[in-house]
């Protein structure tokens, strides 16, 4: 052996021992999706178009290193084709197509194929030959079109993709709910992978995340032993039928449990959704107080939600003088509810003081009643004020929110009657798909949603990874 070959022994064996981190100079996708900016103007053909160069800087901004462009209809895809694709590239920024599925798309919405997703693939692999820096393509709620998206369809538009660049991969959005064996079984062969869309599920809302490492450890696992990869997706706007809006504490340690495991190599990387780029504060029709920032929301969402369950927000009230009373303003967000299920009810400790059935008030609409507490215990003083939404009859699959705000009290003082100050309140639920809260709104909530992503993607994108 002569010395040349022996001192690269010496060096393979050493590398061989260096933290799996260390050696990979690839790194893993630290993503965003959705809410471009659009021009301030139309032009001739009266629309607005996509500003290619400001949604550019939003996102490099965010130290993104790769984007899901949004196809929603004609203009998008030749937006993208003439001047979102060339400027990426020049940008080194990676991007994947995300087209609509037909249940998204209904007239006149019309994409540049039709419902022809195996044109589709292969028009974009025809992209990403003059782009490389255009990977592959992801289709929006795929389990809930799989009339059309057969197993024999997706692997018929692969094919398609691939014949062109056999480079293509194809990532449909999932939910947990579909993150099922047999699912994923019929479908694995004519996939490269999938994005989960993390919501809390069976509850659906984007305020709380305290089941994303079971779903994460349980999708990661089912993937990775299908040899398919993994993308998390994280809201940072409110869901379509539940709005509430994810605060930026929700969104920060959510995305660092997913980029943790994208360094670990159990994901294939993170993608915000609907993350404002704007620069501009949160618009004024986000704020669902009465008056001020605050109320008090709870939220129940699910199927088969147990009759006897409850959720709740405890405050601290004192006595002073009087007959106590009660003036308050409450409200309700359903769209189908039938009477004698749902009642919000207010208590003094553990004494019901007033109840109303959420079906008998006019969805949307604040209204204010008065209540008589009556008097309270002899040398009683003080105690828990309780605003409950409790459940008579076992529902099947719904969603309700329940409202309240800006108590008035005679007899009694409450700590924050405005529900202006979370700290003052205490949530407790006896079913998971309850979600009591004080619902605040802040203006600035997109900007510093924006710094707690930039942070987070800086020192990733910064640092090689596996």
């Amino acid at each position: 052996m002569n010395l040349r070959s022996a001192l690269l022994l010496v060096v393979s064996v050493v590398a061989g021992f260096q933290p799996v981190l260390a050696q990979s100079p690839v790194r893993g996708m630290a993503a965003d999706y959705a809410s471009v900016i659009q021009e301030g103007t139309p032009r001739a053909d009266g629309s607005r178009h996509l500003d290619t160069g400001a949604t550019l800087a939003g996102i490099r901004d965010l130290k993104a290193n790769t984007y899901f462009y949004l196809v929603h209809g004609q203009r998008d895809w030749d937006d993208l084709r003439n001047e979102f694709l060339p400027a990426a590239a020049k940008a080194r920024l990676d991007v994947w197509l995300y087209f609509v599925p037909p249940s998204e798309c209904p007239a006149p919405c019309a994409l540049p194929y039709g419902e022809d997703y195996i044109q589709t693939a292969a028009e974009t692999a025809k992209l990403s030959l003059t782009f490389p820096n255009l990977k592959g393509m992801a289709i929006d709620d795929f389990a809930d079109n799989v009339r059309l998206y057969t197993p024999e369809y997706v692997g018929r538009m692969r094919d398609a993709g691939r014949a062109v660049n056999p480079s293509f991969q194809f990532y449909p959005l999932l939910y947990w709910r579909s993150m099922l064996p047999d699912f994923l079984d019929k479908y694995a062969p004519v996939i490269d992978g999938a994005i989960l869309a993390y919501r809390d599920e069976p509850t659906i809302n984007t305020s709380r995340n305290s089941s994303l490492r079971a779903q994460l450890d349980g999708a990661e696992a089912m993937l990775r032993s299908r040899s398919k990869g993994l993308i998390l997706m994280i809201y940072c706007a409110p869901l379509g039928r539940i709005p509430i809006a994810p605060d930026v504490a929700y969104v920060r340690d959510s995305l660092a449990m997913g980029l943790a495991d994208v360094a670990a190599g159990k994901l294939v990387g993170v993608v915000t959704y609907k993350l404002s780029k704007s620069g501009l504060p949160a618009p004024d029709a986000e704020n669902y107080a009465h008056t001020g920032h605050g109320r008090a929301t709870i939220l129940a969402s699910g199927a088969g939600i147990p009759a006897g369950s409850y959720a709740e927000l405890s405050g601290h009230y004192t006595a002073t003088s009087g007959t106590p009373a009660l003036l308050f303003w409450s409200t309700a967000l359903y769209t189908k509810l039938p009477p004698g299920y749902f009642f919000l009810q207010l208590l003094l400790d553990d004494r019901q003081v007033w109840e109303r059935d959420l079906a008998t008030m006019e969805s949307k609409l604040w209204n204010q009643e008065r209540v008589e507490l009556g008097p309270l215990p002899a040398g009683k003083s003080e105690g828990a004020f309780r605003v409950r939404l409790a459940l008579k009859k076992t529902t099947g699959s719904i969603s309700v929110i329940a409202g309240l705000d800006d108590l008035e009290t005679e007899g009694l003082t409450l700590q924050d009657p405005g529900f202006e100050n979370p700290a003052k309140w205490t949530p407790a639920q006896t079913a998971p798909a309850f979600l009591p809260m004080v619902q605040w709104f802040d203006p600035q909530r997109p900007t510093h949603m924006v710094d707690a992503v930039r942070e987070l993607y800086g020192r990733f994108t910064a640092a090689p990874t596996r």
